[in-house]
């Protein structure tokens, strides 16, 4: 067994692919902890409409050296909502395993009526939560 084996190469070609996807996962988690979080304590905050004005996909796509390529799509909405006369403005994410996905979500979306809870001592603070995306 030595350097040249090609099965120890496809051995750590695999481990190495692992640790990638395992990395970008991770990113992409980091950055919707606020979001996690607010849904978290946003179970009692009150509700108002709110439009989805925009929403745009970002893809990371790594290829394999064998097989086909891997995919991690993520969609992010803007919404905005009124409350006593000052407009505010929020954002929700949303992530898939294919590009066309995220973006038959987004269009799906944009310039839909949805609710938004939002934090009654800073309404400044949103969410957007899955079960008010798709009861709208």
């Amino acid at each position: 067994m030595g350097a040249e084996d090609p099965m120890l190469h496809g051995l750590l070609d695999n481990i190495a692919v692992l640790l990638i996807l395992l990395a970008i996962g991770l990113l992409l988690s980091i950055r919707q902890w606020p979001e996690w979080w607010r849904r978290a304590r946003s179970g009692s905050w009150p509700t108002t409409p709110a439009i989805i004005e925009s929403g745009e996909v970002s893809t990371v796509r790594h290829i394999r050296r064998y097989s086909r390529a891997d995919e991690i799509a993520t969609a992010q909405l803007a919404y905005s909502y009124q409350l006593d006369g000052t407009y505010y403005s929020g954002y929700h994410t949303e992530t898939f395993n294919d590009e066309q996905k995220a973006w038959l979500y987004v269009d799906a979306l944009k310039g839909k009526s949805v609710s938004v809870s939002y934090n009654p001592r800073n309404p400044a603070v949103s969410v957007l939560r899955r079960q008010q995306v798709f009861s709208a």
